[in-house]
């Protein structure tokens, strides 16, 4: 269950004129640790107005509470193989996701640019092996 979030730091960068093309969304999961008894994940949002008009970058951090054996399994999972099972991986998405729209809504604002779009809610394909 997801507690809260924080974001850590915000920046936003109009680099040219131009017309937006395009948006490309980059989330990076940086780390995930045990804090006070829940799960702390870590996280970089970058979201790049194409062709190179402006750049949103968004870190922050996503406090999950889970019992000690989910707790366990999360985290050995991610220190062998920086891999996070379907279903966490699926809410701790959507909670990015909602959290960077939303700031980034503000920060676009203040470059006079399109806010970035909200992403539909993250659902893991397992048997292909990408999110849909």
């Amino acid at each position: 269950m997801i507690l809260g979030g924080r974001i850590t730091e915000a920046s936003a960068k109009r680099l040219k004129d131009g017309a937006v093309k395009g948006l490309n969304v980059n989330i990076d999961i940086t780390s995930v640790k045990e804090e006070e008894g829940a799960l702390l994940v870590s996280y970089t949002h970058k979201t790049d107005y194409q062709d190179e008009v402006a750049e949103l970058v968004i870190k922050g951090d996503i406090i999950i509470q889970e019992d000690a054996k989910v707790r366990k399994e999360i985290l050995e999972g991610w220190k062998e193989k920086k891999f996070l099972a379907s279903e966490f991986a699926e809410d701790v998405l959507n909670a990015i996701s909602y959290s960077a729209a939303s700031v980034g809504t503000l920060l676009a604002f203040t470059l006079g640019i399109g806010a970035p779009i909200n992403l539909p809610r993250a659902k893991l394909n397992i048997e292909k092996g990408k999110a849909s």
